[in-house]
């Protein structure tokens, strides 16, 4: 009778054993994969050579050109992007925006390995333009130093002051242009690019866009 209680209590602590097991492994992969950032890494951070970050987990960030690139290059003609795999630093080469003779070479906003290229925008370089960064990102980045270099970035309301310090200075360059820099509202013209000539343009690059390092 004792040799079967004891078969009995093996049994069932075997069971619970196997039990919480299962349970454990019913936590979907994605959702591990999926972990939110804490709220001090949400929202967008900003490199002075005008490229984003956005945190998607504590070990993948997406990065892209932010909105007065888009409006002072103009339209894309082609992207040249790093190969996956390839490191990228902070302050160094991270891809180059072409049209025609015009070429803007755009630096990292941060250190870390490419580990995939938005495809899309080969075939469709204007939807760096898009306003959803869910679809004009242009690198996944795998991260080296995120939090420590995260603090060389602008962000939140230092963010704001600095767009609007380097809208008032775009302005101020092209007071002689004969069309307007901004749109109703106070914006950028969105293809403000499209209308400068090779002088203004250069004039513009060597203002507000740093020669991006060759690492």
């Amino acid at each position: 009778m004792s040799v079967f209680i004891g078969l009995l209590f093996l049994v069932v602590v075997i069971g619970i054993g196997v039990w919480r097991m299962r349970k454990a492994v019913r936590v979907p992969e994605e959702e591990l994969v999926k972990a939110k950032p804490p709220p001090f890494l949400k929202g967008i951070f900003v490199h002075p050579g005008h490229a984003w970050v956005e945190v998607l987990q504590p070990s993948l960030v997406t990065v892209g050109a932010d909105d007065f690139t888009n409006s002072v290059f103009g339209s894309v003609d082609k992207l040249t992007l790093p190969e996956q795999g390839t490191l990228i630093q902070q302050g160094g080469r991270a891809w180059t925006l072409s049209r025609g003779k015009r070429e803007l070479v755009q630096t990292s906003p941060i250190t870390g390995r490419v580990v995939e290229i938005n495809r899309q925008l080969k075939s469709d370089p204007q939807l760096l333009s898009q306003k959803d960064t869910g679809r004009s990102w242009i690198l996944k980045v795998k991260p080296i130093k995120l939090k420590t270099e995260l603090q060389n970035l602008l962000h939140g309301k230092m963010l704001s002051r600095w767009n609007q310090a380097v809208k008032d200075q775009l302005v101020a360059t092209l007071t002689t242009a004969q069309f307007p820099v901004l749109q109703e509202g106070g914006e950028i013209k969105p293809d403000l690019g499209n209308e400068l000539t090779s002088e203004q343009w250069e004039k513009v690059a060597g203002e507000f866009f740093a020669p991006a390092k060759r690492k």
